[in-house]
């Protein structure tokens, strides 16, 4: 299939001198999303985002990004050797665009070349290599190790390969390394400890959380993020040079560093005071760390949490919201957790809420005094745990004004608001698609209408005509299934929409999802259709009963079924995705 033209025309448009011109170009680009693209036509796209296009000082306008994320949308296997071929002359937003359609297409091939791009380019370019994207999407990590060690060198690369190694060993996936390897890891490990741990020791002294999140911001973050990931690799590459640093480290100021010292230390049976250790799993900043970190090694048994941990973690939860609080965004100097309530949520699980409060002495808040903060929700059985399932919330109201149970009846209705409106959000929303059969049928008409003004046989005509009934029946059919059917599903529902028959399903009432092989339902697609079964997405609640089927031909089964475990994976218990083959509807 040749390169279709209104891409060639979109791509004239984004190189036009007008400013108003390339806007639409883009605008035509985002609607041609819907109508798809062919392979041919993606290549073209991929290649024209290499070319040079106006000078501009509008951020959105990008004609190189916005021609490779286009082309994003399409995970296809063709688009990664144009990648490669096209990719030094991108503009730098789609440069980091292109590896990042290499790492959704997760193949072997995109992998060989994602390599070879960043090894190229990634200190010409000063590119990213996305370290949690990698690990949690593809099978990559070991294999990326291995073939860009030598990055550990580079102090602007070397603590993404660090990172990548860190995480193979937290996860017990096999790095292989050869005994040299390995002591060539350790030995870049404390070059480049030691290179960051002098940019550490310039803040260790006036450690301080107003400097930490507000002056220092912009830079002390990255040195801690890069420190930590250091000595969290130490308790691999342990001997006595890495116990001197992590011994050092335990005397740090900063209690996330002193955290990851300690963790390492225990998981090489070092016995540690109890005194860091409570301090660690009581400290403001660090508890929920402290509790997290304890809990992904070998020694969790070695230190106790109780209630009183929870409140610590109640307060590290409410300090995190609040410095990031868009209204408030200043340190609180004091956090108080007054008062615990247990309740149902919308779920039906049983939740504890925390009703806290909290001043800050910095200018234009001490005035404020004492305020009043909603922190939750955690799952009751679970406690003590950090983990919580819904949102802290605050009105910034003064404690004075209310007394404590009409403080917690404002945050609950806030809450509540709040909880809604995330409810009402609509993640896909989906129409039954035009059916292979279709397509066919009208080519195979046009083919036969073109032919036959040169047969004069009736027959013929009484069978064309016969022809083009079937395929205008079958368009009506699409079109009015299409214009009156729908899959929505939001934050808490999944609802199908037939005619004038709507049902909808509570997300968390799905105890299993499954493909079943049915015949058509009434209303949802026989008319359309061209077979006499087609698989459908059916749902199954607590008591193994169905409470909705779909037909796969209205919504990607792999797409819905991705979706729902996303938004319920905060739950107890999480909807199961059977085995099912693959739809045959198609």
């Amino acid at each position: 299939m040749a390169v279709q033209r209104k891409f060639k025309t979109i791509v004239k448009q984004l190189h036009h001198q007008d400013l108003y011109q390339r806007a639409k170009g883009i605008d035509q680009l985002r609607k041609s999303l819907g109508s798809g693209a062919s392979i041919e036509s993606l290549i073209y796209l991929l290649e024209e985002a290499g070319s040079n296009f106006p000078k501009s000082k509008e951020d959105w306008d990008d004609g190189s990004y916005h021609l490779v994320g286009f082309c994003s949308e399409f995970e296809i296997q063709e688009l990664i050797i144009p990648i490669e071929q096209n990719f030094e002359a991108y503009s730098e937003r789609a440069k980091l665009q292109s590896l990042y359609l290499l790492i959704n297409l997760k193949s072997d091939l995109a992998r060989d070349v994602y390599i070879r791009i960043i090894d190229k380019y990634i200190l010409q370019f000063s590119l990213d290599i996305d370290v949690q994207f990698i690990f949690e999407e593809t099978n990559w990590t070991p294999h990326l190790v291995k073939k860009l060690l030598h990055l550990i060198e580079n102090n602007e690369t070397a603590v993404s390969i660090f990172h990548l190694i860190l995480l193979c060993h937290r996860n017990s996936k096999s790095l292989s390394f050869t005994s040299e390897e390995a002591d060539y890891v350790k030995e870049q490990i404390k070059h480049y400890y030691k290179f960051k741990r002098d940019s550490y020791l310039n803040y260790d002294d006036d450690y301080d959380l107003k400097y930490v999140y507000q002056a220092w911001k912009e830079s002390y973050l990255f040195v801690r993020t890069e420190m930590g990931i250091c000595l969290q690799l130490m308790q691999f590459y342990y001997d006595d040079f890495m116990h001197g640093y992590l011994e050092e480290a335990i005397d740090f100021k900063d209690p996330y560093l002193k955290v990851d010292a300690v963790i390492s230390l225990m998981e090489q049976d070092v016995q540690i005071e109890m005194e860091i250790l409570d301090y660690c799993a009581h400290n403001i900043e660090s508890a929920n760390w402290f509790y997290t970190k304890l809990n992904e090694g070998s020694k969790n048994k070695l230190y106790s949490f109780t209630e009183d941990h929870q409140y610590s973690f109640v307060k590290n939860r409410l300090f995190l919201y609040l410095i990031s609080h868009e209204d408030f965004g200043v340190i609180p100097d004091d956090i108080e957790v007054v008062k615990r309530f247990d309740t149902a949520n919308y779920y039906e699980e049983e939740v504890t809420f925390y009703l806290t409060r909290f001043r800050s002495n910095q200018e234009n808040w001490d005035e404020n005094d004492w305020m009043a903060a909603y922190v939750g929700a955690y799952i009751t059985e679970q406690i003590p745990s950090p983990r919580f399932i819904d949102e802290t919330i605050t009105a910034f109201t003064s404690w004075d004004k209310y007394t404590l149970d009409e403080h917690k009846k404002q945050l609950e209705l806030l809450n509540k608001t709040e909880n809604d409106k995330l409810g009402q959000e609509v993640i896909l929303e989906s129409k039954p698609s035009w059916h292979f059969g279709t397509y066919f049928l009208g080519f195979l008409t046009a083919i036969r209408t073109g032919t036959a003004f040169g047969n004069h046989d009736p027959f013929y005509f009484v069978l064309l005509s016969v022809l083009w009934i079937v395929f205008l029946f079958k368009v009506y059919a699409t079109i009015q299934l299409r214009k009156e059917s729908k899959v929505i599903l939001t934050t808490r529902q999944l609802t199908f929409k037939k005619g004038n028959e709507i049902k909808s399903i509570e997300l968390h009432k799905i105890n299993r999802m499954k493909i079943e092989l049915r015949k058509w339902g009434k209303n949802e697609g026989k008319m359309a259709a061209y077979q006499r079964k087609v698989n459908y997405i059916v749902f199954y609640d607590k008591e193994d009963k169905e409470i909705l089927s779909i037909p796969s031909t209205f919504i990607k089964p792999e797409l819905l079924f991705f979706e729902i475990k996303l938004l319920t994976n905060h739950l107890v218990e999480t909807p199961i995705v059977e085995v099912f083959e693959n739809d045959v509807s198609a």
